[in-house]
């Protein structure tokens, strides 16, 4: 079987989160490439964009990221200290530079560790002067909260960035959730 994901607390979440966080990356580089080959919105332009009631784009990337960070740094379950995320972006590089920082940490995490720590509870800061939320159980934030927001804010940036006029085909946003085999396999149906 070629795909990667074990079912360990580990195996169903990191992955995804890594997936996650590659998919995002993916799509500013190639935002970025699209940038510079024509008369797209700058970065300060996208990073302002909003659509209806929802935060504008630069809370999007802190939201995405940080849920997940908090609870592993909390409980130390990387061998990477967790990077000091940016709280007001001023380019989309900004952006790919944190993301990038994330898969560092989310790529020396102790798996073993981890899912030691499935029912460890933790406690998680959501805004200075907010209290911080207690979480009974890793395993349940991780599966229940973080994962579900991550793919929201994930979607978010993508519709953002293609209703600002990139065009971020669908290739952008799932080939960094599929295995190579995969893609080879779906090869022949790409132009």
């Amino acid at each position: 079987m070629s795909d990667p994901v074990t079912y360990t607390f580990y195996g169903t979440t990191v992955p995804v989160l890594l997936n996650i966080i590659n998919s995002a990356i993916n799509a500013l580089r190639t935002a970025k490439k699209e940038q510079s080959n024509g008369s797209l919105p700058s970065d300060q332009e996208i990073l302002d964009s909003a659509f209806g009631d929802m935060m504008p784009f630069r809370m999007q990337p802190l939201l995405l990221a940080k849920f997940s960070l908090v609870a592993i740094e909390a409980l130390k379950l990387s061998q990477i200290k967790c990077p000091a995320l940016k709280t007001e972006y001023k380019t989309l590089d900004e952006v790919i530079d944190d993301f990038v920082g994330v898969l560092n940490v989310l790529d020396n995490i102790d798996e073993q560790a981890y899912n030691d720590a499935a029912e460890k509870s933790c406690d998680v800061p959501i805004a200075p002067g907010k209290p911080a939320l207690h979480m009974p159980g890793l395993a349940d934030y991780i599966h229940g909260f973080v994962i579900p927001n991550s793919y929201f804010h994930l979607n978010v940036m993508y519709t953002l960035l293609r209703n600002a006029g990139f065009k971020l085909g669908k290739g952008v946003y799932i080939n960094p959730f599929m295995t190579e085999q995969q893609q080879q396999a779906w090869a022949p149906l790409r132009g």
